[in-house]
């Protein structure tokens, strides 16, 4: 069933004039890990991303994701200036 799902996807993808496709063995673990990266860099928290994962604790999804949340790391000192800008 999953094999029908990609063929079909990638056809759907040709068929709208897209050049992007699923790769060629790609596995319902391989999309989760996609969605988890998507949520990432568009802002999600880890307790965000755990809910929509069903992990059952937040450890759970640093312990595999962190390394993707600690790309995000330089813009804490942006934050802070951004933030002690307003002070006197």
């Amino acid at each position: 069933m999953w094999a029908r799902n990609i063929k079909w996807a990638n056809a759907y993808l040709a068929k709208s004039g897209s050049k992007v496709r699923v790769p060629e063995g790609t596995t319902l673990h391989d999309l989760r890990h996609f969605y988890a990266t998507v949520l990432i860099r568009s802002g999600a928290t880890p307790k965000q991303v755990q809910m929509r994962l069903g992990h059952a604790k937040p450890s759970i999804t640093l312990n595999v994701f962190t390394h993707l949340w600690e790309a995000e790391a330089d813009r804490t000192a942006d934050m802070m200036e951004a933030v002690l800008s307003d002070v006197p």
